[in-house]
C-alpha cells in the first residue's frame, strides 16, 4: 500500500482540473470546520482515490484535497445541536440532513465529516468514496504476498532438491563413463585371448564349464556377502540409529496426537454439545454464557487438531520420507487460541464449580461423566488436557532436532517452530501466574468488608496467609507466658493475617466468613522492622507450656505521616513462627533493595570494611551478590515444607532471646572472590594463598562411580555411537546425582576455601572434580580429531547437547560445555571455528550469555526463578553468595547481638539448594553412555591439549 505522495502546486492544479472534468462523482457537500463549530459548503470532485474540494463549482483551483487510500467511509447519525444554537428551527434543520464520515488510516489525521440534503445522494457518495479507498485491493495484495512468500519457500526447497539430484546425476554419468571404459578394456582383452586361444579337446570343455560354474557361484556368494556386510554396517551406524529414533519419535507423536484428538472429541461431544442443548431447554440447568465461559474455544481446538492429525497421518503414509515442518507452519499461526484457552482456564474452573451448586446441573454432569468413553474421568480433567499440549510439542521438537542432522532440509523450520512454541509457552506461563495472583488478590479484597485498595495493585504479590494471635501492646507487660496460651486471649486476639510482597494485612473474622480490617490493619512493609524480642523472665519461661514458649514476635512500624507503633503476633508453632518471620524479613529486604539499590539482605546488616577481607588482585573485584530475588523465594515459599532454623548463643540483655541488630551503615561491598578467568580450571570459589581449588587427586575415583550401578562386560562406546539426546540426559542424571549428595552442613564456614577443604567439604570438592572431569572430557573429545570436519562435527554435537541440557534445566552442564569451548586450546582453532555453522555459533552465544557471571549471574538467576524442579543449578553461584555473606557480614552486631539477618540470608540460599536437591529426574540409566562420560582413559591434561592444538593449527609467523 502506498505510504505517501508528494505533490507541488502544478500537480494539484492539473489534477483538480482533471477532477472537475472527468471526476467519477461531483457536487456540493457541507463540511464540518476544523473547530467543530460550524459547517461550510464546498464543491467536491472525486478522481480515483483523490477527493478535491473547491469554494464553488466555478473555482479554477482546488482549496484542498484528501487521499482516500485505506480510508473507511460510513453513514453517521445526525449530531445533536450544540447548546446556544437557537430554537426549534435549527432542530428541524438538523433533522433533514444526512451525514457520513471518512476515517483515514493515518493516526494524526482527523476524520472528515460531511453531510448532504438527500439520502440517495448521501448513499452514492459513501459508495463512491468506499470504492476509491481500494481496501479490497489492499487485502488481496496482502493475501497474494503471503501466497508469494509461501511459493518462494517451496521454490527454494525444490531448488535444493534439484541441486542434490543434479549432483547425483552427474556422479552417475561419471560412473557410467568409467564403467564403459572398463567394459571396453575387458572386451579388448577378451578378443585378444580368443584370438590366441588354441583348440582344446572336447573332454576339457566340460571341465572348464564346471570350473566356470563354480567360479560364478563363488562370485555371487562373495557379492551377496559383501552387500550383507554393507547393509549390516549401515544398520549399526550412528546415522541409521539416529533415523530409527527420529522415526520412533514421529510414530510416538502420531499416537499421542491420536489420543489427544480423542480426548478433545470426548470433551466436545460428551460435554460441550449436550450442555449447549441443555441450555436451550425449557428449564435450563445452565446458561449459554456459562457454557461459553467453561469451554471457550474447545471446539475450535478440536477442529484444528483433527486437521493436524490427518496431515500427520498423510505424512506417515509416505514413510520413509517424513516431512513435518510444513505441518507446524500450518499449526503455528493458529496457536493464539491456546493462549486464550490457558488465560481462561482458571476462570472456567471457577464457573464450573459455581454451576455445580445447582443440583440439576450436578446430576446432569455426573450422568455425562458416567459414560464409558470418559473412563471415570471428570470434566475438569478433560479441560486440563489442552494446558499440557504446547509443552508436549516442545519436548517432541527437541527430540526430533536431537536426531535431525544439521544439513537436513527441515532443520531450520523445526528449529523455528520450537522457538515459537517456547516463546508462546513463556507468555502463557507468565499470564497464568499473573492472572492467578490477581484473582487471589481480588478474592481476598472481596472478603474484606471495608475493601482494601492496595490489593488492586497488580505488582502486589501474594506470599502467605494464616491465623495468628495479636497481643495488644498496652497489655504486653501484664500478660505472662501462661496468659498467652489461655483460651480467652486466643478467642479475643485471633487474627487472619495476609502477607503480600509490599504490605501485611491484619483482619478479624466476622459473620458469614467476611473480614474486618483492624486498626492499623494495613501495614506497609517498607516502614517495618522485625524484632524478635520476647521480653520474658526465666521464671515465666519455666512456668509456661513448651508448646507456647518463644512463639511471639514483634514488628516495629515507623510510618512517615503517623506515630510509630508495634505489632505483637503469636504463632501456633515454632515452624509457623519461623516461616512467618523468614518471609516477612525477606519481603522487607526486597523492598528496601528495590528502593535503595542495595543487594537484598545487606540493608540493616553490619558490613566489614575491605581490609578485613581476603586480598585479591584489583582486576578481579566485582559487585557482591545478594540473596535470592523476590520472585524466586516468593514462588517457592509454599513449596518448601520446612524452614531452616539457626540457633546462636550470646547477645546482651537479661532475656533469654535475641533480637535483630539493625545497623545504619550502608556501603558498597566488593566481592571477596570471583570466578577464575582461566578456561582450563573451573573453581566455584576463591583460591586461598597457596591452595589450589579444583584439583583433588586424593579423593579417589569420584562420587559417580559409587552412585550408579556398574554393568559387567559393558565397554564404553565412542562418542560417535551416542546421540546428543542420550548424552544430555545421562549427563544430567550424573550431575544431579553428584549435586544432591552434598549435605547442607558443608555450606557453612567456607570450608571449601580452607587448607583442609577435602576433609571439611569432601562432597563439594568431588562436585568440583566432576565438573572439571567433564570439561576436560569435552575438550579432549574435540582435540583428538585430526580431521577438521570431525572437529567441527564434535563441536556442533556438544553444543546441541548443551542446548538440550538447557531445556532439561541442567545449567551446570551448560556451563561445563561452554567453558570447554572457551579453553585456549579450543578457542584458538580459527580454521575450525570458521567451518562451524552460523546457527551453532549463535546458539553458543545464547548459552554463554545465559550462564555468564556478569551482573552476579543475572541471567542464570532469572532462569532459575522461572523454572520448576527438577533442576541442576551452577553450584559456584551459590558458593559465591555464601562466601560473600560470610566474609562481608559479621555474626554479631556492634551491640553484641546475634545478627539474624545474616542467618536468614544463609537460610534462604541453602533452602533453595535443598529444594533443587530433593526433586529427582525421571531418566532411565544407560550404562554405555555413563561409562563413556566417566571414562578418563583418553582425557588429556591442559599441556597436552595445547600441544595437540598447536600441531593441528600452528601459529602463524609474526
Amino acid at each position: 500500500m502506498q505510504k505517501g505522495i508528494r505533490l507541488n502546486d502544478g500537480h494539484v492544479a492539473s489534477l483538480g482540473l482533471l477532477a472537475r472534468k472527468d471526476g467519477t462523482r461531483k457536487g456540493y457537500l457541507s463540511k464540518r470546520s476544523s473547530d467543530n463549530t460550524k459547517w461550510q459548503t464546498k464543491w467536491f470532485a472525486l478522481l480515483q482515490n483523490l477527493l478535491f474540494y473547491f469554494e464553488s463549482d466555478s473555482s479554477s483551483r482546488p482549496s484542498g484535497l484528501y487521499l482516500l487510500e485505506g480510508c473507511v467511509c460510513d453513514r453517521a447519525p445526525s449530531p445533536k445541536p450544540a447548546a446556544g444554537q437557537g430554537g426549534w428551527r435549527e432542530d428541524i434543520f438538523f433533522s433533514v440532513q444526512h451525514y457520513f464520515t471518512v476515517n483515514f488510516s493515518h493516526e494524526n489525521q482527523k476524520a472528515l465529516e460531511l453531510r448532504t440534503e438527500d439520502a440517495k445522494d448521501c448513499d452514492e457518495w459513501v459508495a463512491a468514496i468506499a470504492h476509491a479507498s481500494y481496501r479490497t485491493l489492499a487485502t488481496e495484495h496482502e493475501a497474494l504476498m503471503q501466497k508469494y512468500l509461501h511459493l518462494l519457500q517451496i521454490v527454494e526447497t525444490e531448488k535444493t532438491v534439484a541441486t542434490q539430484l543434479r549432483r547425483q546425476i552427474e556422479d552417475g554419468e561419471v560412473e557410467i563413463e568409467r564403467l564403459k571404459a572398463e567394459i571396453a578394456t575387458l572386451l579388448r582383452d577378451n578378443e585378444r585371448i580368443q584370438s590366441t586361444q588354441t583348440v582344446t579337446p572336447n573332454d576339457e570343455d566340460s571341465d572348464i564349464k564346471k570350473i566356470k560354474k563354480v567360479q560364478s557361484f563363488l562370485r555371487g556368494w562373495l557379492c551377496r556377502r559383501k552387500w550383507k556386510t554393507i547393509i549390516q554396517d549401515y544398520i549399526r551406524s550412528p546415522h541409521a540409529d539416529s533415523m530409527r529414533k527420529r522415526n520412533q519419535v514421529v510414530f510416538s507423536m502420531l499416537e499421542a496426537e491420536a489420543e489427544y484428538v480423542q480426548q478433545l472429541h470426548i470433551l466436545v461431544n460428551n460435554f460441550l454439545r449436550p450442555l449447549r442443548m441443555a441450555a436451550s431447554s425449557k428449564k435450563p440447568p445452565i446458561t449459554h454464557d456459562d457454557v461459553s465461559s467453561i469451554f471457550l474455544n474447545s471446539e475450535t481446538i478440536m477442529f484444528l487438531h483433527q486437521i493436524f492429525y490427518q496431515g500427520l497421518k498423510a505424512r506417515i503414509s509416505s514413510w520413509p520420507t517424513l516431512v513435518l515442518a510444513d505441518l507446524f507452519d500450518i499449526l503455528l499461526p493458529m496457536l493464539n487460541i491456546y493462549q486464550e484457552f490457558v488465560r481462561n482456564h482458571q476462570y472456567s474452573l471457577q464457573i464450573l464449580a459455581h454451576c455445580k451448586q445447582n443440583r440439576d446441573f450436578d446430576k446432569l454432569l455426573k450422568h455425562y461423566e458416567a459414560k464409558p468413553d470418559c473412563e471415570e474421568r471428570t470434566l475438569e480433567t478433560f479441560l486440563t488436557y489442552p494446558m499440557f499440549q504446547i509443552p508436549r510439542y516442545i519436548l517432541t521438537l527437541h527430540e526430533l532436532l536431537a536426531h535431525t542432522p544439521h544439513e537436513h532440509v527441515e532443520r531450520n523450520s523445526l528449529d523455528y517452530a520450537k522457538s515459537k512454541l517456547e516463546e508462546l509457552s513463556r507468555v502463557m506461563h507468565d499470564e497464568v501466574s499473573e492472572t492467578e495472583n490477581i484473582r487471589k488478590n481480588l478474592a481476598i479484597e472481596r472478603m474484606i468488608i471495608e475493601g482494601c485498595e492496595i490489593l488492586l495493585d497488580t505488582s502486589q504479590t501474594f506470599v502467605r496467609q494464616g491465623s495468628l494471635i495479636q497481643v495488644p501492646m498496652s497489655e504486653k507487660g501484664k500478660i505472662t507466658r501462661g496468659r498467652l496460651g489461655s483460651l480467652s486471649l486466643k478467642k479475643e486476639g485471633e487474627r487472619q493475617c495476609f502477607l503480600f510482597s509490599k504490605h501485611l494485612i491484619i483482619c478479624t473474622r466476622g459473620s458469614g466468613g467476611k473480614l474486618h480490617l483492624t486498626k492499623n490493619g494495613v501495614i506497609s512493609l517498607i516502614d517495618c522492622t522485625l524484632l524478635e524480642d520476647p521480653e520474658s523472665t526465666e521464671e515465666e519461661a519455666k512456668g509456661s507450656s513448651q508448646d507456647i514458649d518463644h512463639l511471639d514476635f514483634k514488628i516495629g512500624v515507623e510510618p512517615k505521616d503517623s506515630p510509630p507503633f508495634t505489632v505483637i503476633l503469636v504463632a501456633s508453632s515454632r515452624q509457623e513462627k519461623a516461616a512467618w518471620t523468614s518471609d516477612i524479613s525477606q519481603c522487607v529486604d526486597n523492598i528496601r533493595c528495590n528502593a535503595t539499590g542495595v543487594a537484598p539482605g545487606l540493608r540493616g546488616v553490619t558490613v566489614l570494611p575491605w581490609p578485613q577481607q581476603p586480598s585479591l588482585p584489583m582486576g578481579r573485584r566485582q559487585a557482591g551478590p545478594g540473596g535470592p530475588t523476590a520472585g524466586s523465594w516468593a514462588s517457592r515459599a509454599r513449596a518448601v515444607s520446612g524452614t531452616l532454623c539457626f540457633q546462636a548463643g550470646g547477645g546482651g540483655g537479661g532475656g533469654g532471646g535475641a533480637r535483630v541488630g539493625v545497623a545504619r551503615r550502608h556501603r558498597e561491598v566488593p566481592a571477596p572472590f570471583a570466578l577464575s578467568s582461566s578456561p582450563s580450571l573451573h573453581t566455584p570459589a576463591t583460591r586461598s594463598p597457596g591452595v589450589t581449588v579444583g584439583k583433588c587427586p586424593e579423593i579417589g575415583k569420584g562420587l559417580t562411580q559409587d552412585l550408579l550401578p556398574q554393568a559387567e562386560g559393558v565397554k564404553a562406546e565412542p562418542f560417535e555411537n551416542h546421540s546428543a539426546l542420550e548424552i544430555a540426559e545421562q549427563l544430567t542424571l550424573l550431575d544431579h546425582l553428584v549435586f544432591k549428595k552434598i549435605p547442607y552442613e558443608e555450606f557453612f564456614g567456607q570450608g571449601w576455601m580452607k587448607l583442609e577443604k577435602n576433609e571439611r567439604t569432601p562432597y563439594i570438592m568431588k562436585t568440583t572434580k566432576h565438573f572439571n572431569d567433564i570439561s576436560n572430557l569435552i575438550a579432549s573429545e574435540i582435540i583428538r580429531n585430526e580431521d577438521i570436519n570431525a572437529r567441527v562435527s564434535a563441536i556442533e554435537k556438544w553444543v546441541a547437547v548443551a542446548d538440550i541440557c538447557r531445556c532439561l534445566h541442567n545449567y551446570n552442564a551448560v556451563l561445563e560445555i561452554t567453558s570447554s569451548m572457551n579453553r585456549s586450546a579450543i578457542f584458538r582453532l580459527k580454521k575450525t571455528w570458521l567451518k562451524v555453522s552460523k546457527q551453532t555459533k549463535a546458539l553458543i552465544d545464547k548459552l554463554q550469555k545465559l550462564v555468564s557471571s556478569e551482573g552476579r549471574f543475572k541471567n542464570l538467576r532469572e532462569a532459575l526463578k522461572n523454572c520448576d524442579p527438577p533442576c541442576v543449578p551452577y553450584l559456584g553461584m551459590y558458593l559465591t553468595d555464601l562466601a560473600f555473606i560470610e566474609e562481608g557480614t559479621p555474626n554479631y552486631t556492634e551491640d553484641g547481638l546475634v545478627n539474624f539477618s545474616k542467618m536468614r540470608m544463609i537460610s534462604h540460599i541453602i533452602r533453595e539448594i535443598r529444594q533443587f536437591q530433593q526433586t529427582a529426574y525421571k531418566i532411565e540409566h544407560q550404562v554405555k553412555v555413563t561409562q563413556y562420560l566417566l571414562d578418563q582413559s583418553f582425557v588429556m591434561d591442559e599441556e597436552s591439549l595445547y600441544e595437540s592444538s598447536l600441531r593441528m593449527e600452528p601459529k602463524l609467523p609474526t
